[in-house]
C-alpha cells in the first residue's frame, strides 16, 4: 500500500530518500520507466537516465538527496533534463529528530580520535554541528581551511564557465547562476573534506 505517486512539477527541486536501493523497470504510458519504492509510503516513476543517475552516484536507500524535473528553453525549443543532485548537508532529514546531534557527535568524536595511543594531535577533519531546526552546519572555517573553500569556489566558477563554453559550441542553452556556482563549489569542498582525506587545523 502506497500513500501516492510522487508527481514533478518542472523546476521545483525535490528532496526525497528511496525505501529500497534498486527501483524495477516497468512499461508506462511514455515507455520504459523505472518505479522506486520512496520513504513515506509513496512511489515515483522516472525515465531510466535518472535511475542511471541514482546509481552513478552510488545513492542507497534512506539517504536524501534531490531530483529535478529541468525545463530548458532555447528561442522556440523547450525540453526536459532531468538533475540528481547528492545532498552532503540534507535540509530535511529523513531520519529522527535525534540523528543530526548523533550524527554531528559521531563527526566530533572521530575528529578526536588520534588513534595508536599517541598524543600527537592530528589536523582535524570537518566538524559539524547541528542548528536548532536540525540542520549540519559546518564550524566556522580559519586558517588553511579558508584556502581550500577559495580553490574549491575557484574551481566550481571555471568548471561552470567551461561546461557553459562546450554547451555553446554544440547549441545548446545552458547558463549557472550564483547559485548553481556556490552549491558545485561546496560540494566540492565538503567532498575532499570527507572521501579524499584533505584535512586543516581549525585554530
Amino acid at each position: 500500500m502506497t500513500n501516492g505517486i510522487l508527481r514533478f512539477n518542472t523546476n521545483s527541486p525535490v528532496e526525497i530518500a528511496l525505501r529500497y536501493n534498486d527501483g524495477k523497470r516497468v512499461e508506462g504510458r511514455y515507455g520504459e520507466q523505472v518505479m522506486y519504492a520512496l520513504e513515506g509510503d509513496r512511489v515515483m516513476y522516472v525515465p531510466p537516465v535518472v535511475a542511471n543517475q541514482i546509481r552513478e552516484l552510488g545513492i542507497r536507500a534512506r539517504e536524501v538527496f534531490e531530483i529535478c524535473k529541468a525545463e530548458l528553453r532555447e528561442e522556440n525549443k523547450r525540453w526536459i533534463e532531468w538533475r540528481v543532485r547528492k545532498l552532503e548537508v540534507p535540509r530535511h532529514p529523513a531520519s529522527s529528530d535525534n540523528a543530526p546531534e548523533a550524527a554531528a557527535s559521531g563527526l566530533n568524536d572521530q575528529a578526536q580520535n588520534h588513534g595508536n595511543g599517541t598524543t600527537h594531535e592530528r589536523p582535524r577533519p570537518l566538524d559539524l554541528q547541528a542548528s536548532p531546526d536540525g540542520t549540519l552546519l559546518p564550524v566556522a572555517v580559519t586558517g588553511a581551511g579558508i584556502t581550500a573553500m577559495e580553490l574549491a569556489m575557484s574551481g566550481a566558477a571555471e568548471i561552470a564557465q567551461r561546461v557553459e563554453s562546450r554547451a555553446r559550441i554544440r547549441n545548446y542553452a545552458l547558463q549557472f547562476n550564483s547559485e548553481d556556482i556556490r552549491a558545485i563549489g561546496l560540494t566540492m569542498f565538503i567532498q575532499a573534506m570527507r572521501e579524499r582525506g584533505v584535512t586543516w587545523d581549525q585554530r
